[in-house]
This record gives C-alpha cells, sequence and structure tokens, in this order.
C-alpha cells in the first residue's frame, strides 16, 4: 500500500492515522474532553522563526501521542504543530469521536493540530470522482454545517470569555495529482498510482488532462468556498483557525495547481507536500530540496504572497538506481540539513516532517525516529544520525516550536497583529 493509498485508508477512523495499513482508529473511544484551562494571551512572537511541525504516525491514537511525547522529550520543547488526517463524509457521531479523542489530545499535549480534512464518504473507495462537485453544489452542506458547528464548539468551550483553541485547517490536499477524488483527474488508478518523477510538472495521465469522470477545478474552488463560508457562518475567526491550500511538488495528470486555487480571501497559507524517494524506486533518483521543491514554490510565490508550509516532507535513506542500491543514514542525514538550511532561505514559516516508516511501492524510510533506521547509529567521521540532525536544525534560532503555555499560530510580527 503507497502513501496516498495509506491516508486513504485511515481517515477518521485512523483519525491521527496509522503505521499499519489494516490498523485504525476507534472514534467512539477514549476518554472524554477533559475540563479545560483557559488559554493564556500570546506573548510577542519571534521575528523571522518557522513553526516546526510532525506528522506523529500511529497505529492508534495512543501510540501517535506516544509519539508526540517522545518528540517532545528528544527537542525538549513540543514541536508547534501536530498533522492529523480525518475522513469528513462519516455520521456526526465519528465526527465527535475525532473531535473529543485525538484533537483534543494533541491540543493538551501542547501543539497546535493541523487537519487534513479529505471528502471521503464511510467505504472511501466508493467515494464519487465528482465528490468536489457534489460539496459545490450543495449535496453535503450538512457534513460542513457539523464540522463547522462541532470545530466552533471545541474551538471556543467558553465562548468570547478566553482567546480558545486554535487549528490549521487543510481540506482536500494535494489536489494537483492523480490519486484523490477531488482532482480534476480519474484517481480511479489509485491502488496503482506512479508517483511523479522529477520535472514532472505538467505531465499529462493517461486520459490527457482533466477526465470526464472527474470533477473540475473550477467545481474544486467552488468546493472550498463553500467549505470556507460554511465556517464563516460560525463565531471562529482568524484567532481559532487558518486555512492551509496545500499542492503536491509535482504535479501530475496536466492540469496546474494554480486553477485550483480559491483566492486570497479564501486561503491563509499555501503548503507544499514533497518526498525525496532517493533510489527507494525503480523510478526515482536522490534529489536535493532545490530540486523537489523550487519549481512549484516559485509558482506558488508568484500566486499569491500568503505564507508558505511545508505540509508534508521527508527523504528517504535509500541510494543507487532502481531501487538497486543501499540504505545510508548519513546522507538522509545531510538532506535534513540542507531541507532546514533550505526553509530558512526561502522564508518558509512552516514544516511538518511525515515520521511514519513505510515499506512497499511508492514508499520509504521517512522517519526520523523511532523508525527502523531514523535512529540508526552511524559510525562514519563527522557524520551525524538522522534523529541528531533533525534536532540541531529545528534546535537552532530560525525554527521555533510550541511554548507550553501558547502553541501559536503565527510566527513574525507582519502577521501577529490578525491575532
Amino acid at each position: 500500500m503507497n502513501r496516498r493509498s495509506f491516508l486513504r485508508s485511515t481517515g477518521v477512523l485512523g483519525a491521527v492515522a496509522a503505521t499499519g495499513c489494516s490498523a485504525k482508529l476507534d472514534p467512539f473511544s477514549g476518554p472524554s474532553t477533559p475540563e479545560l484551562t483557559p488559554t493564556p494571551e500570546a506573548p510577542p512572537t519571534r521575528a523571522g522563526t518557522a513553526l516546526t511541525g510532525i506528522y506523529p504516525g500511529g497505529p492508534n491514537r495512543e501510540n501517535a501521542i506516544a509519539n508526540l511525547a517522545s518528540a517532545t522529550e528528544w527537542l525538549d520543547q513540543p514541536p508547534a504543530v501536530a498533522l492529523v488526517f480525518v475522513d469528513a463524509l462519516l455520521p456526526d457521531d465519528a465526527k465527535q469521536g475525532f473531535v473529543d479523542g485525538p484533537l483534543t489530545a494533541i491540543w493538551n499535549a501542547g501543539h497546535v493540530p493541523m487537519i487534513t480534512w479529505q471528502p471521503f464518504e464511510r467505504e472511501m473507495q466508493a467515494t464519487s470522482e465528482t465528490v468536489e462537485r457534489a460539496i459545490a453544489g450543495g449535496e453535503h452542506d450538512g457534513h460542513l454545517s457539523s464540522w463547522a458547528s462541532l470545530l466552533e464548539s471545541w474551538a471556543q468551550p467558553y465562548g468570547d470569555r478566553t482567546r480558545g483553541r486554535r487549528f490549521y485547517f487543510r481540506p482536500a490536499h494535494e489536489m494537483n495529482g492523480d490519486w484523490f477524488p477531488w482532482s480534476a483527474v480519474d484517481s480511479s488508478r489509485i491502488d496503482a498510482t506512479v508517483t511523479p518523477v522529477p520535472n514532472a510538472s505538467g505531465s499529462e495521465n493517461e486520459s490527457g488532462g482533466e477526465s470526464r469522470a472527474a470533477g473540475t477545478p473550477a467545481d474544486y474552488v467552488e468546493m472550498w468556498r463553500r467549505l470556507h463560508d460554511t465556517f464563516g457562518a460560525t463565531d471562529l475567526d482568524g484567532s481559532n483557525v487558518q486555512w492551509v491550500w496545500t499542492a503536491n511538488a509535482d504535479e501530475v495528470g496536466g492540469i496546474r495547481a494554480e486553477r485550483y486555487y480559491p483566492g486570497d480571501e479564501y486561503v491563509d497559507w499555501v503548503g507544499l507536500d514533497g518526498f525525496n524517494f532517493g533510489g527507494s524506486q525503480s523510478y526515482s533518483s536522490w534529489r536535493t530540496p532545490e530540486e523537489l521543491f523550487d519549481p512549484m514554490l516559485g509558482r506558488l510565490r508568484e500566486l499569491t504572497d500568503k505564507p508558505v508550509a511545508l505540509t508534508e516532507f521527508a527523504s528517504a535513506s535509500f541510494t543507487g538506481p532502481n531501487g538497486d542500491g543501499e540504505y545510508r543514514p548519513q546522507r538522509k542525514a545531510a538532506w535534513i540539513e540542507a531541507a532546514f538550511e533550505y526553509v530558512a532561505e526561502n522564508d518558509i514559516k512552516m514544516t511538518c516532517w511525515f515520521n511514519v516508516d513505510k515499506s512497499g511501492a511508492d514508499e520509504a524510510d521517512w522517519a526520523v525516529f523511532g523508525g527502523e533506521r531514523g535512529t540508526e547509529r552511524v559510525t562514519l567521521s563527522n557524520e551525524y544520525q538522522v534523529y541528531e540532525a533533525y534536532n540541531r536544525a529545528v534546535s537552532g534560532d530560525d525554527f521555533l516550536s510550541a511554548r507550553t503555555d501558547f502553541p501559536p499560530l503565527l510566527t513574525d510580527d507582519e502577521f501577529a497583529g490578525e491575532f
């Protein structure tokens, strides 16, 4: 099962998603929401810094929270952001289970959750290829309203008496590929998805671009705006929620990411997902951060001046051509250091490392800690363990973890006035 199939198969039942294809999170179990302590006012922000975040994996909520705790202990400070996935078109009791369970646990552990809102049905493989058109046309307004109401209650449990809780909201990500139903390309081949290769932007799949069986970029934009307007009818504001529009670094299907952009009025951040597969796949080769991110980052900067986040990124340690090589953790460590230098040099304001090792097609040893090779000792002189490289990178002055009394949404003074 590849990374995209894996995320597709977890959703709210694997809301803090699993590390195994069959593992599920029960959204109906777990402790109820504890009594809250009012949130203090924000301290001064640190200008010129980027927020650090992580996708903690699983295989269930307890493991994921334990992984976050391990990351906090290891870094001596909590990652500011914790990425979580949830399926959108599920019964209200399942939505409530997600809110009371993993979402609350992430916040109580000192992190701001980033909710990746995936428009999947309960039976995910049955999700329509035109789901974005259905949402845009109002067929799922009940789901949109229930999510808005639940997240409003979660974010403002004391009404206007405190600043309340905060979250990032990342709907329908990686739309410029051909592996999710909300793209404008037929994604029925999801279990056989061919991962993009370098310089694939603008390439066309076998259908030659838009599929008659799929929605359109205009449908996607209308879906996003309808969802945003539904949340706008609540008391949620910029102090509670920020909207993250995320494209994939490699484009597949011949439909440019820019066509899916809903407009600055509806977006607070632009996200970028990208993975260095190294030599782990028959089609892949080692790519530097510049080779991986530069083409799409340049396009995003031309599209908007919204702050940029790497919402999912990681590197393999496997080198060599055509999947026939060796694991070299020291090379992954060097890639990590180069990636965080790239973040600082390119004024990227948030990073979320995809900390899950996966095996099989379109997968690799992504983890920086807790994985099979992420913490392997490297004995060569002047080379560092993978986790040491990550630790050193995010502990520098250019990066900001969460404060225990105030998990921040933003870092730069230029944005602080909005919060």
